[in-house]
């Protein structure tokens, strides 16, 4: 007679004694990692959670890469650094790479999917790993080297949404957890800005700076699009509350280049829609007054919100503003160009190659403690053009061009010809965020250095997914 382990009778939900196990098995891992994490305790059940989620689905494990890449604080990432020296998330995209070679030699059988982009991404990672070679040649610090190189690296990630990702999943999976992840986002700012203030006399104005604010802008523009074309499952009410709490978190980080980079990307979104719409119907009075307006509400939230706290947000709003026509009298904006003049005195040593990841600079910068210039090192710098010359030289420059400009003519080519709304509320948010981005590129980096660079290859990678094949439907 056969056993119950041999015949599988044993799985069953009214089976008590499994019903302990699985009880036990989660106290375990509740209770005795408290005896040595402590505070931490929520990394061991965040993990398994994620682990549960993610384990042997691509896609899954994409879209859990894509929330905890975005939502995740840069102090948090660094305290749970893996051993190696890897991020968290470097971790995490490690483990989907597994799955994804699994999936592709045993299930596949080496089945691979083309998309025009292919060919510009493979020449920006082939000379993002030739730059790291020159910076080796160069004797540049290892250490550097490998911080650098990992960054660009990160757009490797367009080949796995490429190859594992559906069309579909642009609407009905990445776009709410890309919506879902900026409201947590702008729910850490606001708590963070109201934890600083003193709210019985509205003093001890905060700024908040996270890293991870980029997500800001880019989730208004895609809601905003949402809200536009009257998409998917979300109704106009809801994206409408989605706009205020982002926007007032977008206020309060007081980045004037973040600020800029929604305003343009509004504009084209704004735009966009404008000449979607039949030529009898277009009214460019009213593209102009729905942009006014949407402003208006952003505005009219922050000081709303000051109102209530109190908190002088629209003094110190003035103040980071007035920068763009005093920049003369700004110290800050003196550092930066003074780090642009030393970049470009070391662009012109190697201007074609450029002078290799792990490339430094060293220049005046205010040191606001001290109250004074000093001469100071830096490993980075805050503009993606400039980075890519001093690192990559021409090469990385024309090869990111490349890459961006495919990308922006596919993401172009799929709003036009598709005739689904929510992947044409997705596309112009993706068409305005590269505008947007485009611009603040000049002042921010995000591009090409820091983690977003993931996030910008998935993004890139969806696009890619949906310029495959243009379906006939409206065009512009």
């Amino acid at each position: 007679m056969p056993s119950l382990a041999a015949t599988g009778d044993w799985l069953r939900p009214d089976n008590r004694r499994l019903i302990a196990l699985v009880c036990l098995a989660q106290v375990g891992l509740v209770v005795l990692p408290a005896l040595w994490l402590g505070e931490r305790t929520w990394v061991l059940s965040a993990a398994v959670l994620g682990l549960g989620l993610a384990l042997f689905s691509v896609q899954r494990a994409l879209l859990l890469l894509f929330f905890f890449n975005i939502v995740v604080p840069a102090e948090v990432l660094l305290a749970l650094q893996l051993p190696g020296g890897l991020y968290p998330q470097e971790g995490l995209f490690l483990g989907v790479l597994v799955f994804a070679l699994i999936d592709l030699f045993y299930r596949r059988g080496l089945s691979l999917r083309l998309t025009p982009a292919d060919l510009p991404v493979l020449v920006f990672l082939a000379v993002a790993v030739f730059s790291a070679l020159v910076g080796a040649l160069l004797d540049n610090s290892h250490s550097q080297i490998v911080r650098d190189a990992r960054y660009p690296l990160y757009y490797a990630v367009f080949f796995l949404v490429t190859q594992f990702a559906e069309e579909r999943d642009l609407a009905k999976r990445f776009l709410p957890v890309l919506l879902l992840a900026g409201l947590v986002v702008s729910a850490e700012y606001i708590l963070e800005f109201a934890g600083a203030l003193d709210l019985s006399t509205g003093t001890d104005f905060t700024r908040v700076a996270g890293l991870h604010g980029l997500i800001l802008p880019i989730a208004l523009l895609f809601a905003l699009n949402c809200l536009l074309y009257n998409c998917g499952p979300y109704p106009r009410w809801s994206l409408f509350a989605y706009l205020l709490p982002t926007g007032l978190a977008l206020v309060l980080t007081m980045r004037r280049g973040m600020w800029v980079a929604f305003a343009l990307g509004l504009i084209t979104s704004m735009w966009l829609h404008h000449l979607s719409q039949p030529l009898e119907r277009r009214r460019l009075g009213r593209t102009l007054l729905s942009i006014l307006g949407i402003v208006a509400l952003l505005v009219a939230t922050a000081f709303f919100f000051q109102r209530l706290t109190g908190a002088s947000i629209g003094a110190h709003a003035l103040a980071r503003s007035r920068t763009f026509i005093e920049y003369e009298d700004s110290v800050n904006l003196a550092s930066r160009f003074f780090g642009y003049a030393a970049a470009l005195q070391k662009i012109a040593r190697h201007p074609v190659v450029g002078n290799g990841q792990g490339a430094t600079l060293t220049h005046l910068n205010f040191n606001p403690e001290l109250g004074r210039f000093e001469t100071w090192t830096t490993l980075s710098l805050d503009s993606l053009y400039l980075s890519l010359l001093l690192k990559m030289g021409l090469l990385g420059l024309g090869a990111f061009g490349w890459m961006g400009w495919r990308i922006w003519r596919l993401a172009r080519r799929a709003f036009a010809h598709s005739a689904d709304l929510a992947q044409r509320a997705f596309m112009g948010g993706m068409i305005a965020t590269l505008v947007g981005m485009g611009v603040m590129g000049l002042s921010d980096g995000a591009l090409i250095n820091g983690r977003f660079t993931l996030i910008f290859g998935i993004f890139f990678g969806l696009v890619a997914l949906a310029g495959r094949s243009p379906k006939p439907g409206a065009a512009v």
